[in-house]
């Protein structure tokens, strides 16, 4: 970047200062007395392309108006000149003119506008933020890099900072500065990440820790159910079966009953019967069976006179009466047989109902009384009636009963517990499976902050190379310049890694420390080194011809140096071409560029 000219209003010192035709190459000398404004030169130059000074930062801005004015206002015209060094290369077009205008008032309001010469109407950017990005595709320097490489404001020339963004994006570190930056933020980041899980971890096994699981617990509660439920099972079965054989006992009582009445009433009918069959058989016999016998006589006899409507003819029913009657009386013993039958059943359920009684005695565990045993020896020899029955089977049932429910209460508890222990389980499973994850989480955490390790370790080693290799340029820079400013008394520089600088003594033959040698001579050497990182800075970045502000260089110089300095500067790079120098004073025979006097109180400066 080559300026061409600068109209200014209002800005710091002068209340119009206007530049033009200013030369592309050689020095342009600014000299003045203290308080002349030459300074302000640099700093406006400062202000128009970055909106703040070396100085005066972006929340002090007002300070930049004159005094006593409401705003400001500055034009920079400048040119994006074409490197001459053989090695440059530069894709952009060459020899472009651009204009920047920047306007501050004292409400605050900054406004800035870039564009081209040769198309005023159509500005590139307009705003703060959209002029800056414009103009750093434009000349590739920002603020920082611009103050730490061609401006030299009026301070004391000291040992460029090592760890400062200028150095570093000319060493090419930055970049790699940054991805190591992002990559130990990763690292804090899943660290903290871990640390953070592991809490989680901690309060996982804590929670495990309170559910207190017991692996052998849930297999004993089935066992458990299993059991009262098979047990339970049986109650079920015994009760059934004992209210069905006390229920078959009353039912058969009852029918044994009705069948002895009926038997009773039946007695007398089948001996009826039985003498009418054998009456009628024996008339039968005698009347038609034995007509040669003398007692068919007398039985004739005997029924003709007691009988006469009796005669021959009807005597073959008499056979027929006998079957008869012996049928019926056959007959009438069939409900004797079923009452025989019954009593038998009833007998068998009697045993089989002491059979129970006796082996719930013996289930719980209990001898049975004399009452006991005279009810279950009376249930097997004889029938018993229903209130003796009732008597001797409502404790066992009642006993049945109650079993049966406790039994279901204990089954009711036992599933409780199952599945309140079933979901402690299932909660101790879902812990499981979250730490499972949170480890595989830490895991994967730890492989890749190894990997991002190893890479930090990588872009260290690239960094320390590069570092290397920046200073190794900066010496061979300063090699150039060094013996011009110190009349080839001191050729060499060693720049360690931090940018601690030692010089080399021709006559010691050995690098001596800064402080060894005079304050001038440090100045020199401190110039040299700024003048190569500014070399540096066109040949890595800017990649133009680009000018150089110098506000008192030389203060400390003893004449011989300054006229010295001023003959070597003009010749110490083709890329540094446009070299603004302040000073109080020239020496007399020098012949620059451009020329420019400032006096205290003119406050109009145009050249």
């Amino acid at each position: 970047m080559i300026i061409n000219s600068i109209h200014a209003k209002n800005v710091l010192k002068f209340e119009q200062l206007e530049l033009n035709d200013l030369p592309e190459d050689g020095v342009i000398a600014i000299s003045g007395f203290n308080e002349s404004g030459k300074s302000t030169i640099g700093e406006t130059i400062c202000f128009a392309l970055f909106g703040r000074t070396f100085s005066i930062d972006d929340k002090k801005l007002k300070k930049i108006i004159r005094w006593g004015a409401s705003e400001c206002s500055v034009t920079i015209n400048f040119t994006r000149k074409q490197l001459t060094s053989a090695d440059a290369s530069d894709s952009s077009p060459g020899d472009e003119q651009w204009a920047i205008t920047r306007m501050l008032d004292f409400a605050g309001n900054h406004s800035a506008k870039l564009y081209n010469v040769n198309d005023i109407s159509k500005p590139i950017a307009r705003g703060i933020k959209e002029v800056e990005e414009a103009l750093y595709k434009i000349t590739a320097i920002k603020f920082e890099e611009f103050i730490e490489s061609f401006y030299l404001a009026q301070r004391e020339i000291t040992t460029p900072h090592p760890h400062s963004y200028t150095l570093k994006s000319m060493a090419g570190i930055s970049t790699l500065e940054h991805c190591n930056q992002l990559i130990h933020q990763e690292i804090n980041d899943d660290e903290q990440s871990c640390n953070d899980i592991r809490l989680q971890i901690q309060t996982l096994e804590t929670e495990v820790e309170e559910l207190d699981i017991d692996d052998q617990h849930l297999d004993a509660l089935n066992l458990q159910h299993t059991t009262i439920s098979q047990t339970k099972d049986q109650t079920d079965s015994s009760l059934d079966a004992y209210q069905e054989n006390v229920k078959d006992y009353k039912d058969t009582s009852i029918k044994l009953r009705r069948s002895q009445n009926k038997k009773e009433h039946g007695s007398f009918a089948r001996f009826v019967l039985f003498i009418i069959s054998v009456i009628s058989l024996i008339l039968w016999i005698s009347l038609v069976m034995m007509p040669e016998k003398a007692i068919h006589g007398e039985v004739a006899g005997l029924l003709q006179a007691n009988f006469p409507q009796f005669t021959r003819i009807y005597y073959p029913f008499l056979l027929y009466i006998s079957i008869t009657s012996l049928v019926f009386y056959l007959l009438l013993w069939l409900p004797i047989i079923r009452h025989n039958q019954k009593a038998k059943h009833l007998d068998e359920i009697g045993i089989d109902l002491a059979e129970k009684m006796h082996a719930l005695d013996d289930s719980r565990a209990i001898d049975a009384d004399e009452i006991r045993m005279k009810q279950m020896n009376q249930l097997t020899i004889a029938p018993i009636t229903e209130d003796e029955l009732t008597n001797c089977t409502q404790d066992d049932l009642t006993f049945l009963r109650q079993q049966q429910r406790d039994q279901t209460d204990q089954i009711i508890k036992l599933s409780s517990a199952l599945v309140i222990e079933r979901e402690r389980i299932k909660q101790l499973h879902e812990l499981d499976k979250k730490l499972i994850q949170y480890q595989a989480q830490i895991d994967d955490i730890v492989s890749q902050n190894k990997t991002r390790k190893h890479s930090s370790e990588l872009l260290i080693g690239a960094t320390q190379h590069l570092s290397t290799c920046f200073n190794q340029t900066l010496r061979d820079h300063v090699s150039q310049t060094l013996p011009l400013f110190t009349e080839n008394r001191y050729e060499r520089l060693q720049i360690d890694d931090d940018l601690t600088v030692k010089i080399f003594s021709n006559n010691k033959y050995d690098f001596m420390e800064l402080d060894e040698i005079s304050s001038g001579t440090q100045r020199q050497i401190m110039l040299a080194v700024r003048l190569a990182l500014s070399q540096e800075m066109v040949r890595r970045k800017v990649h133009s011809r680009q000018f150089l502000i110098l506000d008192e260089p030389f203060a400390f110089f003893d004449e011989e140096r300054t006229e010295k300095s001023l003959q070597e500067l003009p010749q110490l790079s083709q890329d540094l071409t446009q070299v603004w120098i302040i000073a109080q004073t020239f020496p007399d025979n020098m012949n620059f560029a451009k020329t420019i006097f400032c006096e205290r109180d003119i406050i109009k400066k145009v050249a």
